[in-house]
């Protein structure tokens, strides 16, 4: 298939993923997915889109539509992005520490949108950092998620390249990281086992009864849709404790959607002390 995808093509593929993920593909972005589900179409040697669209929505097809998944999505990521949320971040450890009613209590953290695993390890350095080695004997849990099956592999093996290390100051590096043959570097193991990686559609309730003290959701609502992201905050608000906190991307805003937390600065919410269960959304 040497031809982008026409209209209506773009547009049945827009509706499938709208449907199974909740991401918005501007028409703008036509040629992005052509390419990407062409590079598809040449490794499962299908003629045609719509003959492949119609692959990915048969029942014994869930790995190709996973695969497929996972070509649409985009996973740019390095450790320490955004270095005011993790000096939030730890002020909040602290501040949490400093509470005798709490400070013995497990931390629990979700990564929401955890890509290669990055954004989760560089909680687990903050968290040692701030509270010692063996965290200080506190109990810690870092529940890192993605759409894509492919990237939660990279992320159980903890395994990076240079340029995912370019905000991290060096000494950390040192101290956490060991260069193997392959230039890559490899996170510290004994921090690792304190995270855990599991394939989430952000669209559906996170699955248990576990609830978290901190909440990332960083870099994805921007491929959402006003009711796709109302259904991702309430998902969030969930499963946050009242008084954790959620922290969005720079770029991403609340302004336009139902949700129930409270604002604290840009980017950085909140979930009201006593707060009931999340609104509805407005849209359906």
């Amino acid at each position: 298939m040497d031809r982008g995808l026409n209209s209506e093509e773009f547009q049945r593929y827009h509706d499938l993923i709208y449907r199974i993920a909740g991401i918005h593909y501007p028409a703008e972005k036509a040629e992005l997915l052509s390419n990407r589900v062409k590079k598809r179409l040449r490794a499962t040697s299908t003629p045609t889109y719509d003959a492949y669209l119609l692959r990915i929505q048969l029942p014994n097809e869930a790995t190709e539509q996973q695969a497929f998944l996972d070509s649409i999505t985009t996973n740019e990521t390095y450790f320490f992005r955004c270095q005011r949320h993790w000096d939030f971040f730890r002020q909040a450890v602290e501040q949490r520490q400093a509470d005798p009613a709490r400070k013995n209590e497990p931390i629990r953290i979700w990564s929401a949108a955890a890509s290669t695993g990055a954004e989760a390890f560089s909680m687990l350095i903050v968290l040692q950092e701030t509270l010692g080695v063996g965290f200080g004997g506190v109990g810690v849990e870092v529940f890192g998620t993605d759409l894509s099956a492919h990237v939660l592999d990279d992320a159980r093996r903890g395994a990076f390249r240079a340029y995912a290390l370019a905000q991290t100051p060096p000494e950390l590096v040192k101290k956490y990281f060991t260069k193997n043959d392959k230039d890559e570097f490899l996170f510290n193991r004994a921090l690792a086992r304190h995270a855990t990686f599991q394939r989430h559609n952000l669209m559906q309730p996170l699955p248990g009864s576990r609830k978290f003290d901190l909440v990332f959701l960083r870099n994805v609502m921007i491929y959402f849709d006003g009711p796709s992201r109302e259904r991702v905050l309430k998902n969030a608000f969930d499963v946050l404790v009242p008084g954790g906190h959620l922290i969005v991307g720079e770029s991403e805003s609340l302004l336009s959607v139902t949700h129930g937390f409270q604002y604290l600065k840009p980017s950085i919410f909140s979930k009201p002390s006593g707060a009931p269960a999340a609104p509805k959304p407005a849209r359906t």
